[in-house]
């Protein structure tokens, strides 16, 4: 029997399985049971058959998480190979380039937003692949949870608890690398039912040491981010639930993430730090030798609470409040201010300034949120469902920083890092608190045509406090030293830094949506889709480069500040930004082949821009993105099957004072990528090879200087071998990752190259093979 009608798979079939479109197709399929039906509850905010929904969704289950996982794979890694349309993987902790149809993605876990206003684009890093369940991927834009899913939503859903009364998992595997072990990792879960209550929890432990190249060249930390070496990652989640009755239940869960570094490995920044600042500088291995007590980390704490009654009235209510704190470390970054601040200066020994004029600090950020969701679900009529609800969210967040010792830090080339002075403001605290209503409902017109519709009302606020903003911090010592100094004959210094002074920003926001699914026949449907989305800005990190007009700085060559601005909070620009998504495609699900294809557009009137200096800026200028998903599955015999995708997303920005309409970069649209797999499956035996290419991006420009420069990335090609056998007790499961030894950079780090600086970018990982073992008893 070939594609539907093949027998159920056994556990690790489903294990080396892959979902592969927009509409969550599966290489291993249920018996009797299509994905078209599959229920999922991203899209709508409740259960619904993926055939009824007019939009794109994917469903990647956890067996085809944990297959990819034992390669040595984290989250963003595996989503990046089975997302048609996601965007590159880092290789580090951020998720810079990881947009879905050229815009940022929200990322849930249970249907709650992991987003904090202070975006530090950690979210997909933060939790294991042995603690998910499933993941389910909305793309484009969508306000049905609020706001940042401008490009599309990744809700990641946690592990519940399995059938039976005591229920354990344990496994343990190794990774090897450059003929070094370089990680190894440790899971244990216990999970069990006994009359109406069931828990379930779930650790996971992960040593990873130094990661090297496909030279065997060990990959050094990143400095404006933080890399995967040398760090030890910690996850535990817990889970509790309870029937009440038959149709009352309650559920509690928490999860406990710490991902932290401890290297003596410190980046080369050259003699006298020659490197600093210069695009040019090639990659080179990093240098033993570094001193830093405080070293990068992330931690995640989180709990939630859930309350589900399936008849109030008629209606499904389920109501969640959950809490959560995130703190975020960051290794410690140098700027080099010799040159503009000498030039600033103008007068004779400004040279003397050398040893003041580099400023290296080290930020650390801070959140807390806390909030509550309502959702009831009606059926109205054998054709009509509403659901409708209202969301309240409060998020506080700031971002502290503390700087080193610059005479020792250029005496050491950058290795020793002694921290001096107080910690200080690295941006306003800010508080956002938003209240959604919304509504979406479904309506059969017809048995082969369904309308799909939904509006929400948002509003949203930032108290924004009054901070020292960091030019002051950082420029006004050196200001005072050069000018006050030689008056007061070793007098203290005076203090004359002018704070800037907060304010509170609102936003009012109405989204809609609406589309149309038709199905053609049993087996295929076409869909229609327009949406809104919406994103509050990163106030915090906007306003981190500015200063007051009031400062001495205000007076001062620009040159003197690089990189700040002299404003008022009211005068800043910190609109939100709304996105119209537009769609259309086709999927088909047929005896032995099964594909998806959709074309999509997207549009906007403002755009976010990152600067080479660090700063960020919101920019008044229209930015549009289109492009093309495809993906398709072929069952060849009981045995084998091969499919692929492609994605193709292609976007520009319109420069008013140039009057032209440039390229965007490969860090904002994903470069063409196209995917491929060949999968063996034969009594308890799995083999699959799977390869990912990113084509050559040379469209890409920015403006410098009032200059159009380009922005250009080398395209890479990765393959992978992993493998599964049933042993009479347990799977064993092996797996080669960059199986061809490929010797490249991802996009993020050529895009950090002509950004900031060539010390921001990395190899990626070379060849490294994996194995590893499970036990379920």
């Amino acid at each position: 029997m070939k594609g539907p009608q093949r027998t159920a798979p056994t556990r690790l079939a489903l294990a080396i399985g892959l979902t592969i479109t927009g509409s969550a197709l599966s290489s291993s399929l249920l018996a009797d049971i299509t994905q078209l039906d599959k229920v999922v509850v991203t899209a709508t905010r409740t259960a619904a058959n993926l055939s009824s929904i007019s939009g794109t969704v994917q469903v990647i289950e956890g067996q085809q998480i944990a297959a990819q996982a034992s390669s040595g794979e984290k989250l963003s890694d595996i989503l990046e190979k089975l997302v048609p349309g996601m965007g590159p993987s880092t290789q580090t902790v951020t998720d810079r380039t990881q947009s879905i149809r050229g815009r940022k993605v929200l990322v849930l876990i249970d249907g709650i937003s992991q987003q904090d206003n202070r975006q530090i684009s950690r979210q997909m890093n933060t939790i294991r692949p042995e603690n998910i369940a499933r993941v389910e991927v909305v793309s484009g834009a969508s306000a049905i949870y609020g706001g940042g899913a401008t490009g599309g939503i990744i809700n990641i859903i946690t592990k519940k608890p399995e059938q039976g009364r005591l229920q354990f998992t344990s496994e343990a595997g190794l990774k090897i690398s450059s003929s070094e072990l370089n990680a190894y990792t440790l899971h244990q879960s216990i999970s069990g039912r006994e009359g109406g209550l069931d828990f379930l929890l779930s650790g996971t432990f992960e040593q990873r040491d130094s990661i090297f190249d496909a030279d065997g060249h060990r990959v050094g930390p990143d400095p404006s981010q933080v890399s995967r070496s040398d760090t030890e990652t910690k996850d535990v989640l817990a889970r509790l639930g309870f029937d009440i009755n038959e149709s009352q239940r309650i559920e509690a869960s928490a999860q406990i993430f710490r991902d932290e570094m401890d290297t003596d490995y410190g980046p080369n920044y050259g003699d006298n730090l020659s490197n600093l600042a210069d695009k040019t500088t090639p990659i080179s291995e990093p240098i033993k030798g570094l001193k830093l007590s405080s070293q990068p980390y992330t931690d995640r704490d989180s709990l939630s609470f859930r309350f589900i009654d399936e008849d109030v009235f008629g209606s499904r209510l389920e109501a969640q409040a959950y809490y959560r704190t995130r703190e975020a470390r960051f290794y410690p970054y140098a700027y080099d201010f010799r040159a503009s601040l000498d030039a600033a200066l103008r007068m004779p020994g400004a040279n003397l300034l050398v040893d003041d004029d580099v400023v290296v600090n080290q930020s650390t950020s801070k959140s807390e949120v806390y909030g509550v969701k309502l959702v009831l679900d009606t059926e109205v009529n054998d054709n009509l469902r509403l659901s409708y609800g209202v969301d309240y969210d409060v998020d506080k967040g700031e971002q502290t920083a503390q700087s080193f010792d610059d005479e020792v830090f250029v005496a050491s080339n950058g290795l020793d890092l002694q921290p001096v002075g107080e910690t200080y403001d690295y941006g306003p605290d800010v508080t956002a608190k938003t209240l959604g209503l919304f509504i979406q409902g479904s309506y059969e017109i017809q048995d082969n045509l369904t309308f799909n519709a939904g509006f929400r009302h948002e509003r949203a606020s930032l108290d924004i406090s009054d901070y020292n903003p960091i030019a002051e911090t950082w420029f006004l010592p050196i200001y005072t030293q050069a000018v006050f100094a030689p008056l007061l004959g070793g007098r203290p210094l005076p203090d004359i830094r002018t704070p800037l002074q907060g304010d509170t920003k609102k936003y009012t926001a109405n989204l809609a949506n609406g589309g149309l699914v038709y199905r053609l026949d049993d087996n295929q449907e076409v869909f229609a889709n327009y949406s809104e989305g919406f994103e509050v800005p990163d106030a915090a990190r906007i306003l981190r480069n500015a200063y007051s007009e009031s400062s001495i700085l205000a007076a001062l060559p620009a040159a003197f500040v690089p990189g700040a601005t002299a404003t008022d909070v009211n005068d800043a620009n910190l609109d939100a930004i709304k996105i119209k998504s537009y769609e259309l495609g086709w999927r088909g699900h047929f005896e032995n082949f099964e594909s998806n294809v959709t074309a999509f557009y997207n549009e906007s009137d403002k755009t976010i821009d990152f600067n080479a200096d660090f700063s960020v800026d919101l920019l008044d200028q229209k930015k549009k993105v289109y492009g093309i998903e495809a993906v398709g599955e072929f069952y060849l015999n009981d045995n084998w099957s091969l499919g692929g995708s492609y994605a193709f997303t292609e976007g520009r920005s319109y420069y008013a004072d140039i009057g032209k309409w440039l390229d965007l970069q490969a860090a904002d649209v994903s470069p063409e990528k196209i995917t491929a797999h060949v999968s063996y499956e034969q009594d308890g035996l799995d083999i699959r090879l799977q390869a990912t290419t990113f084509a050559d991006y040379d469209k890409g420009r920015k403006t410098s200087r009032g200059q159009v420069v380009a922005v250009e990335v080398d395209g890479y090609t990765t393959v992978d071998l992993m493998a599964a056998v049933e042993l009479p007790v347990g799977v064993l499961s092996a797996g080669i990752s960059n199986l061809l030894n490929e010797d490249y950079e991802t996009v993020y780090s050529q895009w950090a190259r002509q950004t900031y600086d060539g010390l921001s970018a990395h190899k990626a990982e070379g060849r490294a093979y994996t194995l590893s073992y499970r036990i379920d008893y």
